[in-house]
C-alpha cells in the first residue's frame, strides 16, 4: 500500500515535466515576493520617519512658518503608506499565485486519479478487466444473459 502514492508521487512529476511548463518564472517571482517584503518594510519606515520629523518641529512665537513646515511632512508620510500598501499587494499576489499554482495541479491530478478510479483503471492508466464492481454498469452480453435466466 505504501508503494501505491509513491508511484503516484512520481509519476505526478513525470506528468508535469512531460507538459513543459515554463519555469523560468518561479524565480522572478520570487524575487518579486521580496521586493513586496522590501516595499512593505521602507513604506513604514518613510511614514514613520515622516511623522518624527513632524513632531521634532519646534514653533516659535509669532510665526505660522513652523506650522506650515510640520504640515510639509503629511504627503511624505502617506506616500510611504501608499508604499507599504503597494508592497503588501505585490508580496499578496506572488505568494498566492504559487500556493494556487501548486494547488490547482494537485487538484487536477487527484480528480483524474478519482476518474481512474471510478473507471475501473489502475495506476498505469490501463482499464482492469473481469473486475466486477459494486454499482458498476455491465456489459449489454452480461445483462441479456441475466434477463435470459430471470425470464425461463
Amino acid at each position: 500500500m505504501t508503494q501505491q502514492p509513491t508511484d503516484r508521487a512520481e509519476q505526478f512529476k513525470a506528468e508535469i515535466a512531460d507538459m513543459k511548463l515554463k519555469t523560468g518564472r518561479a524565480r522572478v517571482e520570487t524575487w518579486l515576493q521580496l521586493l513586496g517584503v522590501v516595499l512593505m518594510v521602507v513604506g513604514i519606515a518613510i511614514a514613520f520617519g515622516a511623522y518624527s520629523a513632524s513632531l521634532n518641529v519646534t514653533a516659535t512665537p509669532g510665526t505660522n512658518v513652523d506650522l506650515l513646515d510640520s504640515n510639509s511632512y503629511t504627503p511624505l508620510a502617506i506616500a510611504g503608506l501608499a508604499i507599504s500598501v503597494t508592497g503588501g499587494f505585490v508580496f499578496l499576489r506572488y505568494s498566492l499565485a504559487k500556493f494556487l499554482r501548486f494547488w490547482l495541479l494537485r487538484q487536477v491530478y487527484e480528480q483524474r486519479a478519482a476518474i481512474d478510479e471510478a473507471a475501473g483503471r489502475n495506476s498505469a492508466g490501463e482499464i482492469q478487466r473481469g473486475e466486477v464492481r459494486p454499482g458498476a454498469v455491465q456489459p449489454a452480453e452480461a445483462q441479456r444473459g441475466v434477463d435470459a435466466v430471470g425470464t425461463s
